[in-house]
């Protein structure tokens, strides 16, 4: 069907009077669309708008709308919808729903439109997000919860209901509940927000460290506490609260008992890297906790995401601790040093080769470049690069090309997650 462009074909079809036909068409559509190159085909050739067309059309809604959802499943044309009258006739049908369950496909197409920021903002135009926020909290909706989570990714008013989120972060509340509202307020990286009055006045200290503890509650909800730490660490005041309430050990014991898996990881790390930027909690991290000699243990993880925050936190340290500084120069020195004779051996068993480099292009970033100062014998020792910012396999950037965790550079700010950007796009929701 791909190959005798049956799509383009059916698109002809769609709408026509012929009832039967018009339901056939979709009904072939909708299967035709788990495919996701016959998807982007369906875009091509117009058929989002005439699919938006027949949402009004009781016969074909929800044909229309399950094929509907399978496009916004794509990142590529998530923002395309901005260009049709969807979303207004999606949040009028949301609306019309009243304290009826929403049903599957609605609710699942306006969560993956959600995370598209041109749409958020439709979504929350006049009273949008008021009146989600006002149905989810009233009906305890998880899923419309997921979708407002969706949307406060991005910059807006959904910092307008910080304190009715917290208030929802409770024991005797549903984990999948709590998972969304948690979520929604880990995203709300605002600069003067006052996030230890937030946790003061909704108690929220005891319950995050309480879902520290490995095994008190799923996984998910145990990183979005994670997450939240993160988020909350950017405040000076709080970060220092946090720290003197015992939630530093409690990562720790964490870390361990979640280090096979990345994700948990990498937050943790960047949990630590959000504290050392306060004198408060640089102090408890460096001198009462063996967090720095974790992060040296990390700093050659196989995942590119974990070594760079262990990286630009041991640098912090290193900045701050002569000793800690030391050891971690004397690590990078070891780790290199040990990359190096691995390469020069490796090349030297190859008999074909008759030069050590061919070329400029097969030199390495694990090759130190001392502009012709170190010694040829190799008898160098870790304090010769002590005052050396940019060497040990640290990254040079130029241009544009910046690290968004580099500090010597003309950004002010630190990056606002554990990735340095937020991003537009998250993972789709899916429904069975």
């Amino acid at each position: 069907m791909a190959e005798v462009d049956t799509v383009e074909r059916l698109a002809r079809l769609v709408p026509c009077d012929h009832e039967d036909l018009l339901n056939l068409t979709l009904r072939l559509l909708l299967n035709l669309s788990f495919d996701s190159g016959l998807r982007a085909k369906m875009v091509e050739v117009g058929l989002l708008p005439k699919l938006t067309g027949l949402l009004g059309d009781e016969n074909n809604r929800q044909v229309a709308m399950r094929i509907l959802y399978h496009i916004s499943i794509d990142d590529r044309f998530k923002g395309m919808f901005v260009y049709t009258d969807c979303i207004p006739q999606l949040m009028q049908m949301l609306f019309e729903c009243g304290e009826e369950e929403i049903e599957a496909e609605l609710i699942s197409i306006c969560i993956n439109l959600a995370a598209n920021k041109r749409n958020a903002q439709l979504i929350c135009e006049g009273n949008g997000l008021k009146m989600l926020m006002k149905r989810a909290l009233k009906m305890k909706d998880c899923l419309l919860m997921k979708m407002i989570r969706n949307i406060s990714q991005h910059d807006g008013p959904t910092k307008d209901y910080v304190g009715d989120l917290a208030a929802e972060i409770r024991a005797e509340e549903e984990e999948e509940w709590v998972l969304e509202c948690l979520g929604t307020l880990a995203n709300l990286t605002i600069p003067d927000l006052d996030w230890e009055l937030v946790l003061k006045e909704y108690n929220l200290v005891p319950y995050l460290k309480d879902r520290l503890k490995p095994g008190s509650a799923e996984d998910d909800l145990i990183l979005e506490v994670v997450i939240m730490i993160g988020t909350v660490s950017m405040d000076d005041a709080c970060a220092a609260m946090l720290a003197k309430s015992g939630i530093i050990p409690a990562l720790i014991e964490l870390l361990n008992a979640q280090q096979e898996d990345d994700e948990f990881v990498c937050q943790i790390v960047y949990v630590f890297y959000q504290m050392v930027f306060h004198q408060a909690t640089r102090d408890v991290i460096i001198k009462d906790t063996q967090a720095p000699a974790y992060l040296i243990d990390l700093m050659h993880d196989k995942n590119a995401e974990i070594r760079k925050v262990c990286d630009n936190t041991l640098d912090i340290i290193a900045e701050y601790d002569d000793e800690w500084g030391r050891k971690i120069q004397s690590e990078k020195f070891r780790f290199h040093n040990n990359q190096w004779l691995e390469m020069v051996e490796s090349r030297q068993a190859d008999e074909s080769e008759t030069y050590l480099y061919d070329n400029d292009n097969d030199r390495t970033d694990l090759f130190y470049s001392a502009d012709g100062i170190t010694p040829a014998d190799g008898s160098v020792s870790p304090d010769f690069f002590s005052d050396l910012q940019a060497q040990n396999g640290d990254s040079h950037h130029t241009g544009d090309d910046k690290d968004v965790f580099d500090q010597t550079s003309s950004s002010p700010g630190r990056p606002a997650t554990a990735y340095g950007f937020r991003p537009d796009e998250q993972p789709f929701y899916q429904y069975s």
